[in-house]
């Protein structure tokens, strides 16, 4: 285990063991943590697996996307199971006029972090990594612990190829490409909440969600 690792770890226990308050530690910290390993399994979806973090619940989900709520915030998670298939990289340029944006690599998996400020005194967050991407607006207070519980969750994904293909074999995905892209960077505006949004209006079918939050 290198250095930097190392020190990440110490730096999630001290965060864990309540030993410090998570916004003392810096952003580029907090995606550092992205090298520890993920949690348990503990929720499952047509394609791929998930830890929930603590303190999330499931709202809204279709095939490929998923609304977490959480007291009055919501995280608004797109997979991208052609792009994981298909293998397609992230493609991102550090925004200069952002409040703040880093790109990021771990495990050969391109990811990127971009944080802007918005309307109402709220920030819109955007993180991508493996294949997923999260937005969520919050206040000033919130963007460490918010950045923390994206990063935990988009880290522990983990796919299954087979049942993919047989997925996009069988036409049983809505993704396309000239509906959404999300490799394709937002300038001034949403993607991600915007196709949810659309696309949920036009469609609130769930499918089955299996959450075992107390899987071992």
């Amino acid at each position: 285990m290198n250095i930097k690792k190392v020190g990440v770890l110490i730096l999630l226990i001290v965060i864990l063991t309540g030993c410090t308050n998570i916004n003392s530690v810096t952003y580029d910290d907090i995606i550092d943590m992205v090298s520890i390993d993920a949690k348990n399994i503990n929720t499952y979806r047509k394609g791929y697996k998930f830890y929930l973090p603590h303190g999330l619940q499931i709202s809204t989900a279709g095939n490929n996307y998923i609304i977490f709520s959480t007291n009055n915030t919501n995280y608004y998670m797109y997979v991208d199971l052609i792009s994981y298939i298909s293998e397609n990289k992230t493609t991102h340029n550090p925004n200069e006029n952002a409040y703040y944006s880093k790109t990021f690599q771990y495990n050969n998996i391109d990811g990127y972090v971009e944080i802007n400020f918005r309307q109402n005194n709220k920030y819109l967050i955007e993180i991508m990594y493996n294949y997923a991407k999260i937005e969520v607006m919050v206040d000033d207070d919130e963007i460490n612990k918010t950045l923390l519980t994206a990063i935990t969750l988009l880290k522990s994904i983990k796919y299954n190829a087979t049942i993919i293909e047989k997925l996009v074999n069988d036409d049983n995905l809505d993704y396309t490409e000239e509906k959404f892209d999300m490799f394709v960077e937002s300038i001034n505006n949403s993607d991600v909440l915007q196709h949810i949004d659309d696309d949920n209006e036009s469609n609130n079918t769930n499918e089955d969600i299996i959450d075992t939050d107390f899987l071992n």
